[in-house]
């Protein structure tokens, strides 16, 4: 690869990864990286750096756009630009969800529980490149925000500051871990999502909406800590368990952000637009048969497609704004694209950015993402504002970087976890339409936060988003009037105790006698993940009975099942 001899300077730099190279900036204020975990089509490069020499709040927002663009247009008019690498140097922070709230009056209805800021953004004059393809590394140094001969001078001492940074070994901050399984509460009881999910089907049978993206959020108390080193953490447990190809890691003192987007919100280049909105989602399955079945089921979905195809008209819509009359096309449509833990269906809008606008313009334009707000945007935001009990700060908005030379790339901030000095934050929600069923609604979230899951797990120790067993009567012994402790029952994703738990009697498996009891969801017939609850049932009855040696088989015959229908997914009922 060819680049130009004058400014940015740049150098090659061994590094293993870009996470080594980011742990070897980790100690510097506002460290970064741009991970392209899953590197594919127009994800090649991870992008790194720390150090800035600006950085901009709530407060001085509109100063920071005034300087990007002083800047920008200062670079444009003398410095060429390298061939290939899409960022040497500009802008990296978040535009938080609430961010929305400066381009819209929305009512203020959810609390802002972590009182944090809607925006943060950090100028780097000095940044890092790692290519996939060819797995070489780059460092720029631009010399900014001086000019001339100053310029020149402090872009070769930032430089060899930068270059010593890479050729020792820096320990990495403890994080704390625990052994003991912790529960991670909720926004939501599972009863309390599905009676959202009916309360923004009862807004969509009234006319107010189409579609919204309702979500919940978890909460993972930690020791105290140090937020950019467990961010850190959790970004390379995430590169490892649930690679994805818009990844990001944003530390600043006092909170940080680890992400695995699978999720572009949109790219300038040049003048060139683009979007790729995510609706529809299966989960993964380790049985390659069912897997394939999941995938076939998600491509014949008329539900998901509908969701889909009703964003693609929002994101359209919200490039109308500005970009050429008549550029705005769709590429791709519901396209299925696979990710670790899910399968997504993907949709490509492009179109050409107006003269005399620039990137700040088109985020403003289409901030928030519709994929994540919903059809018609404004007024699901607002039922939004009424269902959700907290606000959603970074997730959901958009993490990215804006270049000196105008050209930008953000992705949509789902899959992301937002740590505090004493806590981790991460969400997942799904688009509701009139014919969402509340229970898969409800599952789907569970679906995808399986990565985070195994991140956390891999970065802190076991945790679990609900309690694997009920809070004990006495430590799960005896109860202090010597009786033996309540019995506690799983129905229907929480634990209950035994007095709360309830079977129809018009239920099949009821009538047909004793035994356990299992529910089990199905798609055109066909019972979905079926050897994982044969397994459960086992460790059900092992758990009831320590006599108990039942192993887990493939099983057809044997196994009646009963069925009600209760919408586009059908719950059985199983017994044996």
């Amino acid at each position: 690869m060819q680049f130009h001899s004058e400014l940015p300077l740049l150098q090659g730099i061994e590094v293993a990864d870009p996470l080594s190279a980011v742990r070897a900036l980790a100690h510097l204020p506002y460290p970064f990286l741009l991970h392209s975990a899953l590197p594919g089509e127009g994800a090649r490069w991870s992008l790194f750096g720390a150090d800035p020499f600006a950085v901009f709040g709530p407060d001085d927002y509109d100063a920071a756009r005034r300087i990007w663009r002083d800047l920008s247009a200062r670079v444009r008019s003398g410095d060429p630009a390298p061939s290939a690498v899409p960022f040497t140097g500009g802008v990296v922070g978040y535009w938080s969800y609430d961010f929305g709230r400066r381009l819209e009056r929305l009512p203020t209805i959810a609390r802002d529980d972590l009182g944090l800021p809607d925006v943060k953004l950090a100028f780097y004059d000095v940044v890092g490149a790692y290519d996939h393809l060819t797995q070489q590394a780059w460092l720029f140094s631009s010399g900014l925000p001086l000019e001339d001969s100053l310029r020149q001078r402090r872009a070769q001492q930032r430089l060899d500051h930068f270059l010593a940074l890479f050729t020792g070994r820096r320990s990495s901050p403890p994080v704390p871990r625990h052994d003991r399984p912790l529960a991670l509460p909720s926004t939501f009881t599972p009863d309390t999502y599905r009676r959202a999910v009916e309360t923004v089907q009862e807004h969509i049978r009234a006319g107010d909406i189409f579609q919204a993206n309702l979500s919940q959020r978890w909460t993972c108390t930690t020791e105290p800590s140090e937020p950019g080193a467990l961010a850190l953490a959790l970004a390379d447990a995430l590169a490892q368990v649930s690679p994805a190809p818009y990844g990001a890691f944003f530390a600043t003192p006092d909170h940080a952000i680890a992400s695995a987007s699978p999720e572009r919100f949109l790219r300038l280049r040049g003048h060139e637009v683009e979007t790729r909105p995510i609706k529809g989602t299966r989960p993964r399955s380790s049985d390659a048969r069912e897997d394939r079945f999941l995938r076939e089921a998600l491509l014949a979905s008329g539900k998901d497609r509908a969701e889909n195809v009703m964003i693609v008209d929002v994101l359209r819509n919200d490039l109308g704004r500005v970009c050429e009359p008549g550029s705005v096309h769709t590429v791709g449509l519901c396209e299925l694209e696979a990710f670790p833990q899910v399968y997504h269906l993907v949709s490509t809008i492009q179109g050409v950015l107006r003269e005399g606008l620039d990137a700040f313009d088109l985020l403003e334009a289409c901030f928030p993402g519709g994929s994540i707000t919903g059809a018609p945007k404004i007024r699901a935001m607002e039922i939004l504002e009424s269902i959700e009990p907290v606000r959603r700060h970074v997730y959901t908005g958009g993490i990215g970087y804006l270049d000196w030379t105008g050209d930008a790339d953000w992705n949509v901030a789902i899959r992301t976890a937002l740590v505090t000095p004493t806590a981790v934050h991460f969400a997942a929600g799904g688009g509701i339409t009139a014919d969402s069923d509340p229970d898969a609604e409800y599952r789907e979230t569970l679906d995808k936060a399986q990565g985070m899951i195994r991140a956390l797990e891999r970065g802190l120790g076991p945790v679990a988003l609900t309690p694997s067993r009920p809070e004990p009567l006495e430590s799960h012994g005896r109860a202090r009037s010597g009786a033996m402790p309540e019995r506690a029952v799983w129905i229907d994703g929480a634990m209950l105790r035994g007095r709360d738990a309830a079977l129809s009697v018009f239920d099949r498996g009821a009538r047909d006698g004793e035994g356990l009891f299992e529910t089990l969801r199905s798609y055109d017939g066909r019972p979905f993940r079926w050897q994982r609850h044969l397994e459960r049932l086992v460790v059900s009855a092992a758990e009831l009975d320590s006599r108990c040696r039942l192993r887990p088989r493939p099983c057809a015959r044997p196994w009646r099942m009963s069925s009600r229908p209760t919408s586009s997914a059908t719950r059985r009922s199983v017994s044996r």
